[in-house]
């Protein structure tokens, strides 16, 4: 039997694997930002996500761990890390995240309120009263000749079907 290592070496364990377990966490909410969540993706992402916990956790036991072996702490101390990501810091992330892109998007949304729709505007009433324009100048003309506007649709009789 491995015999227990001192506490030092188990908090400086103790909180890599928390530091590792946050990290996996920031991975996993990456994915699910980048790639989307529905039950099925969010299964893929969770047995990933297992997956990589499993690969750290041994890999880290076998190459800077104090004792040299995976023990219950590392598994738990990812978990809690995990955990934390999802309950502690994403949310703040995410704020964080949602207040820098308002902060960049703001000047371009300005631009756009102030600049460019009120030109859309003008362009489009000014396209409205050339149509307008144009409608009643050819109904117009149509009443003083007296002549039917001409039907430009094909006899029925002469059309062909397919």
């Amino acid at each position: 039997m491995v015999p227990s290592p001192p506490l030092w070496a188990v908090l400086g364990d103790v909180l890599l694997c928390l530091g590792a377990g946050l990290l996996l966490g920031a991975v996993r909410d990456g994915a699910t930002l980048a790639f989307g969540s529905g039950p099925v993706r969010c299964f893929v992402w969770d047995v990933l996500a297992f997956a990589a916990a499993a690969f750290v956790c041994c890999g880290f036991a076998a190459g800077a761990s104090a004792t040299g072996a995976a023990r219950w702490y590392m598994a738990a101390a990812m978990g809690l890390g995990a955990l934390c990501w999802r309950w502690c810091v994403s949310h703040a992330v995410h704020r964080a995240l949602r207040g820098t892109v308002f902060v960049l998007v703001w000047p371009l949304r300005f631009a756009a309120d102030y600049a460019v729709h009120p030109l859309k505007q003008r362009l489009l009433a000014r396209i409205r009263k050339i149509r307008h324009a144009r409608r009643h100048n050819a109904q117009d003309s149509c009443k003083k000749s007296g002549k039917k506007p001409k039907n430009v649709l094909q006899n029925k009789r002469t059309i062909l079907y397919n």
